[in-house]
């Protein structure tokens, strides 16, 4: 009789269904995060874009060039929802070739690829150069997701070329989006030549959504453990989470720097590397002699007896390879003390952190120089308590006002856990986890308070934007309809001061109500097609049986924009006489006169556009600071300088989907801040704005340390 199976046959494929499933709602996460960098991602095109157009030497590139910058600065939203949804199409396609039980990718995508022309396969080609340089840019998160998908669909192993979310599948959605965009062949090539990784949208983002999201149903929260585990992993860089894969080149130096030192100073470390270049350092407890220990302890018990508070200086670190007992101390425990005072000089450095916080922070060097000695991830790992500890104590301190109110609540937190921690981290193992889980706790409970308190600012800020976004459209709708010239000045100019607020208006409820904004449009239309020059007898006869709705129709417009000024009048009258003169017109116009008029309307779409690029080359070109406002995530710190030059950090609490508006929340009891993007743009550049480093305090601290020692080594 044959044995039953472990997991019944339904059982099974209901398991390989949820797993296609929780693939499939990664797509949502993949798009939202491409989606919301769409228009720093056009802007940036757009600006590659004017840039080759003024600089080239070749006049059909720059004319090219130049004509698929004004495309697409009129008509940007219209890609930004192709490359959506075609990068959600394209996803589900290749999460649907790793379903063994489902129809195969090939099936769902356009059939008929037997016949591959030249252009496609040097298209294929280009799309791989770009895409290779983004997955170098980011080949920790890529192979961390690329470990998670294989945990999750239970294989052995999945590869770049496997993984549905590589950046080439992004690219190739995007190019397709763009093809449509602007059918003009020639330009296909020109977005390829254009669209490099510091174009493109930033995929560091989407792999952190995406692990993240696989982190948050369980799927191998700990890369780590992977790394020590699995003995076919080779590049433990690559398998380190997210938020420590920025610290890998940190730790190597790190590592050679300790190891190079000890080796001078003729110590034996426990250093172990393998054949493929990975290391651990590991300065074993065992050589932190007891003596040593209790020498650290009476000092912290004298430290905490003190009735001065402690001076913002790593003295009491430096002294104890002096003081401490004879033979107490190796070389590579001298090494750690001084790496670690190296630490703390970096941090009562620093400017952003108030001098109440460095005081306390003070009087954690001996207990976390214990932790250093014993153990060996206090250095290497950013997820280490006692080292996130002093990290999110410095970072939650940024923003305390300089002079901080002994009754701030989170002041009084921080005085808190810096006490217990002098108290009891001897008697308590999970002191530090449970410390930093209080302050998380307590941060998060702020900023949920601060985003319903900010309710009514965000509700604004969106309404602000609606009305923006409807704007940008309107404008374009004007603009695509008199950039060719043949529409009379009159008309144009009432188009751009009167009919742009119609439009708006109709664009902002455009949700609602649909119908409003074709009635516009066409309204818009007709009022140009009727001062158009009518040749025949036919089309005049159709603009005299028009013309009563017509007017009529362009009257209740204006009166719902409340347009009374005596301008309104003149227009009507220049209005009448136009459609007079062209019912008056003779029934055949002479050759001459059709040349006359096609000069003057050439001419004239010749004057708008060079006045149109004028206007172009004089606002703010994209720099630095437009992307850095392109790239800022929320959380991020930022210092203000008031008039008065008092400098107040900001935390960004919240940015609109467009992210064309920010809000910052200050501790310091101030008012918050909401900005557009160009406003933060110019504080940053005007250095009315500084952003502070996102990178954790340690690593900051870390570094410097480092470059020091190399220096001085050099």
């Amino acid at each position: 009789m044959s044995q039953k199976p472990d997991v019944p046959p339904s059982e099974a494929v209901s398991a390989a269904s949820s797993r296609i499933m929780i693939m499939e709602s990664l797509v949502p996460v993949a798009v939202n995060q491409v989606a919301a960098q769409m228009m720093g991602f056009t802007d940036r095109l757009a600006h590659a874009m004017f840039r080759l157009s003024d600089q080239s030497v070749l006049p059909n590139e720059a004319s090219l060039s130049f004509h698929s910058w004004n495309h697409l600065k009129k008509n940007a939203t219209h890609l930004h929802r192709g490359v959506v949804g075609n990068l959600g199409y394209a996803l589900l396609c290749e999460i649907a070739a790793l379903d063994k039980s489902r129809v195969a990718a090939a099936d769902l995508m356009p059939s008929d690829l037997s016949l591959v022309s030249l252009d496609e396969m040097e298209n294929k080609v280009l799309i791989g150069n770009i895409a290779q340089a983004i997955e170098l840019d980011n080949a920790a998160a890529l192979v961390a997701l690329n470990i998670r998908l294989s945990r999750l669909l239970q294989r052995e192993e999945i590869s770049v070329g496997q993984n549905p979310f590589r950046p080439a599948v992004f690219l190739r959605a995007t190019f397709e989006a763009w093809c449509k965009f602007h059918p003009q062949e020639a330009s296909h090539r020109l977005i390829l030549r254009l669209m490099r990784p510091d174009v493109f949208v930033d995929f560091g983002p989407v792999l952190e959504a995406l692990n993240q999201a696989l982190i948050a149903r369980g799927i191998v929260p700990d890369l780590a453990d992977v790394a020590r585990s699995s003995r076919t992993v080779h590049k433990p860089a690559e398998l380190l989470p997210d938020a420590e894969r920025r610290d890998v080149s940190l730790q190597s130096r790190l590592q050679r720097w300790l190891h190079q030192v000890s080796a001078e100073q003729g110590e034996s470390m426990a250093v172990r590397a393998t054949e493929t270049g990975s290391a651990d350092y590991a300065p074993a407890l065992s050589a932190t002699s007891s003596a040593l220990l209790d020498y650290l302890t009476d000092i912290q018990r004298t430290s905490s007896a003190a009735a001065t508070p402690v001076v913002q200086t790593t003295a009491t670190l430096r002294s104890i390879p002096l003081q401490a007992p004879a033979g107490s101390l190796t070389a590579l425990d001298q090494n750690t003390i001084e790496l670690l005072a190296r630490v703390f000089d970096f941090v009562f450095g620093d400017p952003a952190i108030p001098d109440q916080i460095k005081h306390l922070l003070g009087r954690l060097q001996v207990p976390l120089l214990k932790i250093a000695l014993a153990d060996k991830d206090f250095f290497f790992s950013e997820s280490y308590p006692a080292r996130r500890l002093l990290d999110q104590l410095a970072q939650s301190g940024v923003g305390l006002q300089r002079n901080v109110d002994a009754e701030d609540p989170l002041f009084k937190l921080i005085e808190q856990i810096v006490e217990r921690v002098q108290r009891d981290y001897d008697q308590q193992i999970g002191l530090y986890s449970n410390v930093v889980s209080d302050l998380d706790t307590f941060l998060a409970a702020e900023q949920c308070a601060e985003q319903a308190a900010l309710t009514p600012r965000i509700a604004d800020a969106l309404r602000q934007e609606r009305m923006q976004q409807a704007q940008a459209a309107a404008d374009n709708d004007v603009a695509s309809r008199i950039d060719g010239g043949e529409v009379a000045g009159f008309v144009e100019v009432f188009l751009e001061t009167q009919w742009t607020r119609i439009l708006t208006m109709a664009h902002s409820v455009a949700a609602r109500k649909p119908e409003a904004l074709e009635k516009a449009l066409k309204a818009m239309d007709d009022l140009i097609w009727s001062v158009q020059p009518k040749v025949s007898p036919e089309e005049r006869k159709e603009l005299v049986g028009k013309l009563p709705s017509l007017l009529s129709l362009i009257n209740a417009w204006l009166n719902a924009i409340k347009w009374d000024e005596p301008e309104r009048v003149e227009f009507f009258s220049n209005l009448v006489e136009r459609h007079a003169a062209i019912v008056r017109v003779p029934a055949e116009l002479s050759p001459r006169r059709q040349l006359e008029m096609a000069v003057n309307i050439a001419q004239k779409a010749s004057d708008r556009r060079l006045s149109k690029r004028a206007r172009e080359h004089q606002e703010q070109p994209i720099d630095q600071f437009v992307h850095s406002v392109d790239s800022i995530e929320l959380g991020r710190w930022v210092e203000f300088v008031r008039a008065n030059r008092e400098r107040i950090a900001y935390r960004l609490v919240w940015i609109s989907p467009m992210r064309s508006r920010f809000i910052f929340s200050s501790r310091a009891g101030s008012e918050p801040l909401s900005m557009t993007a160009a406003e933060l743009a110019a504080a940053l550049r005007e250095q009315g704005a500084l952003m502070l480093p996102r990178e954790s305090v340690i690593a900051r601290a870390l570094a410097a340390a480092l470059d020091g020692a190399e220096r001085a080594a050099g």
